[in-house]
Formats: structure tokens, C-alpha cells, sequence
């Protein structure tokens, strides 16, 4: 009989984590497991008992969440505990957390409760590593991955006059499209058009700073990844902290290349597929654009594409590949 696995989940509004658990329904996966999905209450104390061999958690720990952590280690004793680190990450920390100290105490304590910890990018991986002391054998990191139809056999882009950015995204503070705006409106992005796709609640500050420049354009929400991106010649991702950035791992499949900024799992995604650039030094961005010829813009677009063929299935026999491993160390 295949290895139980269960998917705890306390939010489904998540987009990027709920369509990344379909890589558990893959042929890899479904050949060593048989996997399903719970939700549990974001306020949950008491941890429910599981018909499982492994659990896989894919929310965040908080200092609240420690006693949930505990009740599962307990009403579970037999089943391995799989943490995926959807979130934080070391770019994160330098943000948002005030007390260090007391938050890499949380992340420790929250780890000591789990058999195993995921992280969703090499970068990430290595801050967390960093700060909570974990043993190599005790953390992975596996990119994330979800399918949209049509990326992998779109043409590659054939720039214009002008060279049409794209990027996309909730319009939050992490994504740092307002820094994409400004650079715009500084003149570091000459003979460049801006489209920017998604919702959320600073539309209506990334539209005062536009202020009506005709070059820049909100496509409003994406519902359609291929199209949007069929629509863009480059991708940028000037995110403030991004644990991955699924964003620049659909680019690259759709032969877009990736601007990205030097923060947490972004930059390991780059490669010969694009640049790892500074949003708010204008001059080196505008530098940086004025190097993106046809012929290179090209390669990057071929490059991309390339190192992301067939990622889905190589990140899908990870995943088999580790719960075996805790399966058969059990």
C-alpha cells in the first residue's frame, strides 16, 4: 500500500500554494503516495489525529501556532512531518521583523516539532540554515511549480520600437511594482512600455504615481498567464522579498527574459536568462536596458525556456523521492 500523505492547509485564498499542490497529483508523486487535503482553522490549538504516514504543513509558523505544532507532533507520533516554507525568508526578516532574536527563537522552536523542512528556493534555504542551526539532512530545497497550458510552445517575442516590460502580480507592498513605476517616471526605462497586471490594495497609488504617463499600462486582473505574457517582451520582478517567484519561472518557460531584483530565491532563477538588477539605481538600469539588443533578448528568451523544460516532472520526482526517504527512515 502507498504512503498516506496529508495536506495541511489553513488558507485557500492562497493562490500560489494551493495551485502548486497539483504537482502532488503527477504521475512521480501519485506513484509513491496517495496524497489528499485538509483544511485546518487559522486559529486551531488542538491538531487533529491523521489517518497518515506523512503530513505536510504549508503554512507558516507564528509563535501561536507553536501549541498546534506540538498537538500534531503528539496526536501524530507516527507519521513524518514535512514543513513547506512558503514565506519567509532573509530579505523578509530584514523588513519586517523588529526582534530578530525572538523570531528566529519561534523558527527554531516550530522546527524542533518537524522531521523535515522544504524550502521553496536554494536562497531561502540558506538564510534559514543560517538562523536556525538546522543539520543538512533536515532541510531540501524544491522550487515550486504550476502548470499553465501554452507557455512552453508560445513564439518568442519580436521587440518593436519599443521594448514592452511586463509584470504581475498582487499589487502589495512585497512586489515593489511603485519602484517599477518610479524608475519609469525617472527615465530609466527610455523607449520602453510598462505593463503591469494584477489587483490589490495599491492600485490606487500605483496609478497617482503613473500619472497618466501614456507608456504605462494596467492590464488589470490576470486570469490568463499565457496571454498576458504573449503580450510582453521582458518580465520584471523588482519584488522587495520572494521566496521563489513563480512569476520569473513562468517567464522563462514562455521565452520571456527575467529582470529580477538580488533578493532571497529570485536571483538563482537568472542564469543566461536575464539580469539580476537594482530597481532604484536608475542609471545601471537604464544601462542595463540599453545592453538588451534583439540578439540578446533572444538568447535569454532561448535560455530560459531551456533550463525550464520539463521542471514540473524533475520537481514532482523530488518530491517522490524525499517522502520515500522519510517513509523508509521511519
Amino acid at each position: 500500500m502507498r504512503p498516506r500523505v496529508v495536506h495541511l492547509l489553513d488558507d485557500f485564498a492562497l493562490g500560489g500554494v494551493t495551485r502548486g499542490l497539483a504537482i502532488f497529483n503527477s504521475p512521480e508523486v501519485q506513484a509513491v503516495a496517495d496524497c489528499r487535503v485538509q483544511d485546518i482553522a487559522p486559529d486551531a490549538m488542538l491538531a487533529p489525529r491523521l489517518d497518515a504516514d506523512v503530513i505536510i504543513i504549508h503554512f507558516p509558523p507564528n509563535w501561536q501556532r507553536l501549541a498546534l505544532l506540538a498537538s500534531l507532533r503528539r496526536r501524530n507520533p507516527h507519521a513524518r512531518i514535512i514543513h513547506v516554507e512558503h514565506s519567509y525568508t532573509g530579505a523578509g526578516e530584514a523588513l519586517k521583523v523588529r526582534r530578530t532574536g525572538r523570531f528566529r527563537l519561534m523558527l527554531k522552536l516550530a522546527f524542533r516539532l518537524v522531521d523535515h523542512v522544504v524550502c521553496v528556493s536554494r536562497g531561502q534555504a540558506n538564510w534559514l540554515q543560517g538562523v536556525t542551526g538546522l543539520a543538512a539532512d533536515r532541510i531540501s530545497a524544491i522550487h515550486p511549480y504550476s502548470d499553465n497550458p501554452g507557455l512552453a510552445t508560445m513564439a518568442l517575442p519580436q521587440p518593436g520600437d519599443r521594448l514592452r516590460i511586463g509584470a504581475y502580480g498582487r499589487f502589495c507592498e512585497q512586489k515593489g511594482f511603485e519602484d517599477l513605476i518610479r524608475a519609469m517616471q525617472a527615465g530609466a526605462l527610455p523607449h520602453c512600455d510598462l505593463v503591469i497586471g494584477g489587483f490589490g490594495e495599491l492600485e490606487p497609488i500605483y496609478r497617482r504615481l503613473a500619472d497618466g504617463n501614456p507608456h504605462i499600462h494596467f492590464a488589470g486582473k490576470i486570469s490568463n498567464v499565457a496571454g498576458f505574457l504573449a503580450g510582453v517582451d521582458v518580465v520584471a520582478l523588482p519584488s522587495r522579498w520572494e521566496a521563489y517567484g513563480q512569476v520569473a519561472n513562468e517567464a522563462r518557460e514562455a521565452g520571456r527574459p527575467i529582470l529580477v531584483a538580488p533578493v532571497d530565491g529570485l536571483p538563482e532563477q537568472v542564469g543566461d536568462a536575464g539580469l539580476v538588477v537594482d530597481f532604484n539605481n536608475h542609471a545601471g538600469l537604464a544601462l542595463a536596458i540599453a545592453g538588451l539588443t534583439p540578439a540578446r533578448l533572444a538568447a535569454m528568451g532561448e535560455a530560459g525556456r531551456a533550463a525550464t523544460q520539463g521542471c514540473g516532472a524533475a520537481r514532482a520526482a523530488q518530491w517522490a523521492a524525499l517522502i520515500s526517504r522519510l517513509v523508509a527512515g521511519a
